[in-house]
């Protein structure tokens, strides 16, 4: 059963996707863990020192790892919808291809179809996922995309049940709107899930630039759990999480060394 989804952001080269290895592998001691990179700049294989690619790979005993591919990506769920579409609207095939390209183009096609591709995960039995993001910019993106799509399925369905309406009194069936609920509940499964199980590990270091982008994080997605973490502190004191410097943490064996205790504690006491 999926106990918590951990998802690391924060400004480019603050280390969050070190952080999100140390972590997984931690985790993966006592339970079934999935280290996902969805930043189109991984990192996952260095940090590792270990191949992993686009398909999911088996690194120790219970800790799998993917890099996500964006193009790819984009291509299957495109390639998803439009067959959808064809077997729900087969008379307008040529408009459909049509609408296919448009949409792999589209300024959120990266983030849609991500979205949609966690549902997958969501359904895999694993007990952690830890997900290493791209860096502050795009994170928020993926969420308000979120929510845009939730608001922009109910309001085809609104469409499409209006045009049933019509169907029926033609004696015809649509089965448009069998389609969209089926688009739309699975929007809803991805951010009922999120809200329920989802931690943001706002991760900065500490100069001023990535803790404004940390606290922007924390502003952006204020209806999540989001902690600010300070990597590679020399602080004694701060009213953040903080993780103390370590030098070259690369590798399975270096990054065990790191001291992620106070993420370890949230993570599972949350």
């Amino acid at each position: 059963m999926l106990l918590r989804i951990v998802l690391f952001g924060g400004k480019g080269g603050v280390g969050k996707s070190t952080l999100a290895c140390a972590t997984a592998l931690k985790l993966s001691e006592h339970h079934k863990t999935l280290l996902l990179s969805i930043d189109p700049a991984h990192s996952l294989s260095g940090i590792l020192q270990t191949k992993i690619g686009s398909e999911i790979s088996r690194i120790t005993h219970n800790l799998y790892a993917q890099e996500l591919l964006a193009e790819e990506l984009v291509e299957k769920y495109s390639k998803k919808v439009l067959l959808a579409l064809k077997e729900t609207i087969p008379t307008l095939s040529s408009g459909l291809e049509e609408y296919a390209i448009q949409l792999k183009h589209s300024p959120t096609a990266l983030e849609t179809a991500l979205l949609d591709r966690l549902v997958d995960y969501f359904e895999e039995p694993f007990d952690f996922i830890i997900i290493d993001n791209a860096p502050t910019g795009q994170m928020v993106r993926l969420f308000y995309t979120m929510n845009s799509l939730e608001n922009w399925f109910s309001f085809l369905e609104k469409v499409a049940e209006e045009k049933q309406k019509l169907e029926n009194f033609m004696g015809r069936r649509n089965n448009l709107i069998e389609l969209l609920r089926s688009r739309k509940n699975r929007v809803k499964k991805v951010i009922s899930v999120l809200r329920e199980k989802a931690i943001v590990f706002a991760v900065t270091n500490e100069d001023p630039l990535s803790m404004e982008e940390g606290d922007s994080l924390q502003k952006h997605l204020r209806n999540f759990k989001v902690y600010k973490v300070i990597n590679r502190c020399s602080l004694e004191k701060t009213p953040f999480l903080k993780v103390p410097y370590l030098e070259n943490p690369f590798g399975i064996e270096n990054l065990r060394k790191l001291h992620i205790d106070h993420l370890l504690k949230v993570i599972i006491n949350e």
